[in-house]
């Protein structure tokens, strides 16, 4: 079955955008200024709740393959920030699965 967002007209500039999140991220994560992180994480919710999905799983697929440590860091510590913990850990989990699968290849 083919992928719908590949030929979605804005494909393109949702991998700009999912380009230019990562690469403010790792910037970001040099420092690991929680509060430049914190507005990564504001400008992205003010995305509709279905883009900022989209986006934030594909900066995720990126980040992980990057760096584990700033995916964990970016989405655990600055984007759930006050999410409550079993939300966190329930996320946490999924992480993990990730990082188990990419390294398993």
């Amino acid at each position: 079955m083919p992928n719908d967002r590949t030929n979605h007209p804005l494909a393109t500039d949702l991998d700009h955008l999912v380009e230019m999140v990562v690469k403010a991220v790792i910037t970001v994560s040099q420092t690991r200024s929680v509060e430049e992180a914190l507005m990564i994480r504001d400008e992205l919710r003010r995305l509709p709740d279905d883009l900022t999905t989209e986006i934030l799983n594909q900066v995720m697929l990126s980040l992980v393959k990057i760096d584990p440590d700033v995916c964990r860091w970016f989405i655990l510590d600055v984007f759930l920030h006050n999410a409550d913990p079993e939300g966190k850990a329930d996320v946490a989990e999924r992480l993990n699965l990730l990082f188990a699968d990419l390294q398993s290849h």
